[in-house]
């Protein structure tokens, strides 16, 4: 990756995101993904346009994985920024992860949260 600090870009904060070794995504209000970084792609087995539009319930169960919704509805609704531990049940794969997970809303210009953020650690390893 090469990425000029100088001469930033909308394409060069795609390639930092997806260089990361962290699974970054953001959600509009109705919880479907407006974006997801190749961490978040390659999790799900699907390209952005796949993933794109769709909720939680395509890629996790979400019957052994309710908290990530009630994170996400606590950052949404209360409009405040959550950190916890989440554990998550691939969809396709039944494979339980824990991860360290960062949330926070998106706002208009008008400060109205419109979605959220955020960012998650796989720290199963170290369990």
């Amino acid at each position: 990756m090469s990425v000029n600090p100088a001469d930033s870009s909308a394409a060069d904060a795609l390639a930092i995101l997806d260089a990361l070794d962290a699974f970054v995504y953001s959600k509009d209000l109705d919880g479907n993904y407006v974006f997801a970084n190749k961490a978040v792609q390659n999790l799900f087995g699907a390209s952005l346009e796949g993933i794109r539009g769709r909720d939680d319930s395509h890629f996790f169960d979400l019957e052994q994985s309710n908290e990530l919704r009630v994170n996400d509805q606590q950052v949404i609704a209360g409009g405040v920024t959550v950190q916890r531990e989440e554990h998550d049940v691939i969809k396709d794969t039944g494979e339980e992860r824990v991860y360290l997970t960062t949330k926070g809303p998106l706002r208009n210009a008008a400060g109205e949260v419109v979605g959220m953020c955020g960012i998650s650690l796989d720290i199963t390893p170290r369990r």
